[in-house]
């Protein structure tokens, strides 16, 4: 991977990738390499932060080959599946730079698509994303509007997000974050809002994945899903009765 671009970078502040991975062996690689090229020709300080879900396939040693041979990627790994949200946290405890955001393993969202969220973070302590184009069959969009639904009536609250999102890390670093699923990408959002932290939403666009299939919607991550949804609702209410 040869990388060290010396021309002007479009965006001078410092930003933490997050890639949190599960059985990505047949994406990881090209995807990572598309980060890091756009990073280094847009960034002026980035560093990029892997973590293997306790991958059953090869995704963790694709990951330790990559950071040989570029010093700003790190990876960790899970021992034992835990789910999207248990990887993000682990990666967001590990950031260290000033914006922090996630990128999945599976090249769903482009890295240029960043470039929309960095340009809208001035006055904002979060930024959303929602997609400008159709993501996903039918079954997928009907799970994601269910979701949306059942958060409004669990939590009393939504937040306008689809995708990836870009949060200031000292911000980031207030609160002890509950969802170990999908749903932290719902959590932290809704959480920084009610807390009236600034808040922007950018638009992006969504790709097909690289290879593979989606592991979002199975049964098993969709109870665990619904389980943290309750579990973040609880955590609100506790939060709120002992100000």
């Amino acid at each position: 991977m040869k990388l060290g671009s010396t021309q002007e970078k479009t965006f001078n502040l410092s930003l933490s990738v997050v890639v949190a991975a599960y059985n990505e062996e047949a994406c990881l690689k090209d995807v990572l390499i598309e980060i890091c090229e756009y990073l280094e020709a847009n960034v002026s300080d980035w560093e990029i932060i892997i973590v293997d879900d306790g991958s059953l396939d090869q995704t963790y040693e694709i990951a330790k080959d990559l950071c040989k041979q570029e010093s700003r990627i790190r990876c960790e790994r899970l021992e034992v599946n835990s789910g999207m949200g248990a990887a993000l946290k682990l990666g967001y405890k590990l950031a260290q730079k000033d914006w922090v955001t996630m990128l999945p393993a599976d090249g769903q969202i482009k890295p240029r698509e960043i470039s929309k969220l960095l340009r809208t973070c001035e006055d904002a302590d979060v930024v959303t994303t929602l997609y400008d184009n159709a993501a996903g069959g039918w079954f997928r969009k009907t799970i994601s509007m269910g979701l949306r639904v059942l958060t409004v009536l669990i939590v009393g609250s939504r937040a306008r997000t689809q995708g990836n999102y870009l949060v200031r890390r000292s911000i980031l670093n207030l609160f002890s974050w509950v969802s170990n699923s999908f749903l932290l990408n719902l959590e932290i959002p809704i959480r920084i809002k009610k807390a009236g932290y600034r808040y922007k939403t950018a638009y992006i666009s969504v790709s097909p994945r690289i290879a593979g299939e989606s592991k979002a919607v199975t049964p098993g991550r969709i109870f665990k899903t619904f389980y943290d949804l309750f579990l973040l609702r609880w955590k609100m209410i506790k939060t709120t009765s002992t100000k």
